[in-house]
């Protein structure tokens, strides 16, 4: 049985290669490496717009706020980072779709919301922090 022989060439065909591959590592790093894509998922989308339209809270979504002291600019913030989850959402074809997502804020508050879409309006019925126990009696 031979023993396979590389060529003399092949050394050096092999370390060019690799020094044009890591040169193009380096210049899609310095191009692209500090920009913040995040993956577009149709939950995701959905999300964006919902946060684009007028928001309106019921009774049981403000009172669930002031209970946990949540405020409106924490709640928008976490529609832009959440994630829908499908399995406890309506169709999102009905004519008045609910969303039932979860997204983190700035502050460390995991918060489940619970919103309606409506023409141009988001109606946001129930907001709870998931890291905190729920003890308020809201309505």
């Amino acid at each position: 049985m031979a023993a396979f022989k590389l060529e003399p060439g092949f050394w050096r065909r092999l370390r060019l290669y690799m020094f044009g591959v890591i040169i193009g590592l380096i210049g899609v790093y310095f191009f692209f490496g500090n920009r913040d894509y995040k993956m577009l998922t149709p939950g995701m989308l959905k999300l964006d717009q919902l946060a684009g339209q007028t928001i309106q809270y019921s009774d049981t979504a403000t009172c669930e706020m002031k209970c946990e002291k949540v405020d409106t600019g924490e709640v928008k913030e976490a529609m832009l980072v959440g994630k829908v989850n499908s399995k406890q959402s309506q169709d999102f074809n009905q004519h008045h779709p609910l969303f039932n997502f979860n997204g983190d804020t700035k502050k460390g508050k995991q918060l489940n919301v619970i919103c309606m879409q409506f023409d141009s309006i988001t109606r946001v019925i129930y907001v709870h922090d998931i890291s905190k126990k729920d003890a308020c009696k809201c309505p």
